[in-house]
């Protein structure tokens, strides 16, 4: 007898074959409220993509609805996510969809019920400082009824107003470190003033800005580029780190690149590296130090363009070229630049 082996189902696919099949049902079910019987259903489809995904219905921006899949916070999770929309059909009157938790102020303006407590959300205030090294504002959360509640309790709730305030995306890209307090701190403010100072910043990077840095590694002068801000939910699809690093023989007496050196590791990264990429990748930071400069690619893991970023790299006349390329859905190879 003769078995044939099936092809493996892609349940990214499979979930927006599905999804016409039950958006009568869903739709009918957000306006009556009898939404209980199809709950397990739409969890069965997430969880087939990932059992770490999260997921919501919730009012739309433009359309009546929006259904977001999110990674949770799991930065592991964003390349999968960013396929899930990228091939989710066209937003229409009545729905749309979101790969991260959308801002929800109207929330803010309501009471909860979390770990025994009500809290009235218009009383929580944040403070916050810019911090301009980073492009990012660090928040310290207050509410009055913190010093009734546990820390881990507090920390939920400041996380899930940042997010209901800034949505999940904002909070990543523009929000550093954050903290809560039970006593009012220096300067808290009305939630609002922060989205404000959020959207200032966001409107300053509108177009994505490069910082120069130098300093000293093991005794040699250091200097390089980074993007800003150098944030992994700027590129959710590239979830692999690909190190280029070139050497160069033309060096200045610090052991940085002479003038002639310097224009052909340009004309090489504009060139063949940068056409390795084909729009599965970005060059996110370089360094440059003791005859040697390294390109921090991010790359699409499931596409091409590690391994021709590796090619191309060989092609490199001027000494020898290294590689060097790992999973890194949290940028944290280039963590020291951010």
């Amino acid at each position: 007898m003769i078995f044939s082996r099936g092809r493996k189902q892609d349940p990214v696919v499979e979930f927006w074959a599905w999804w016409p099949t039950i958006r009568p049902a869903v739709t009918a079910a957000i306006s009556t409220g009898g939404f209980e019987p199809l709950t397990p259903q739409i969890s069965k489809r997430v969880a087939a993509m990932h059992k770490d995904l999260t997921w919501e219905f919730s009012k739309g921006g433009e359309a009546r609805h929006a259904l977001v899949v999110s990674p949770g916070g799991n930065p592991a999770l964003r390349a999968l996510v960013a396929r899930w929309g990228a091939l989710a059909p066209a937003a229409d009157p009545e729905w749309e969809f979101h790969t991260a938790r959308q801002p929800d102020h109207d929330t803010l303006s309501a009471s909860i019920e979390i770990a025994g407590a009500k809290l009235d959300l218009e009383q929580l205030r944040f403070a916050f400082t810019r911090d301009e090294d980073s492009a990012a504002i660090d928040v310290v959360g207050h509410h009055p009824l913190f010093r009734k509640l546990p820390e881990p309790v507090r920390g939920q709730i400041t996380f899930l107003s940042l997010d209901w305030l800034l949505g999940e995306e904002g909070v990543e890209l523009w929000i550093g470190a954050v903290d809560f307090s039970a006593d009012e701190p220096a300067g808290a403010r009305d939630p609002l003033e922060l989205a404000a100072a959020v959207d200032a910043l966001r409107e300053e990077y509108r177009e994505p800005k490069w910082v120069v840095f130098s300093g000293t590694r093991r005794g040699d002068p250091v200097t390089g580029l980074a993007q800003r801000p150098l944030r992994a939910a700027r590129w959710p699809r590239f979830d692999t780190h690909v190190a280029v690093t070139l050497q160069y023989s033309g060096r200045n007496g610090d052991g940085l690149p002479s003038d002639e050196a310097l224009d052909a590791l340009r004309a090489f990264e504009d060139g063949p590296l940068e056409a390795a990429l084909h729009g599965d990748g970005e060059m996110v930071a370089l360094e440059t130090s003791g005859g040697a400069r390294t390109l921090h690619y991010y790359v699409d893991g499931e596409s091409a363009a590690g391994d021709d970023l590796t090619a191309a790299a060989g092609g490199w006349p001027d000494g020898k070229a290294k590689v060097k390329r790992a999973h890194d859905p949290g940028f944290e190879a280039v963590g020291h630049l951010s």
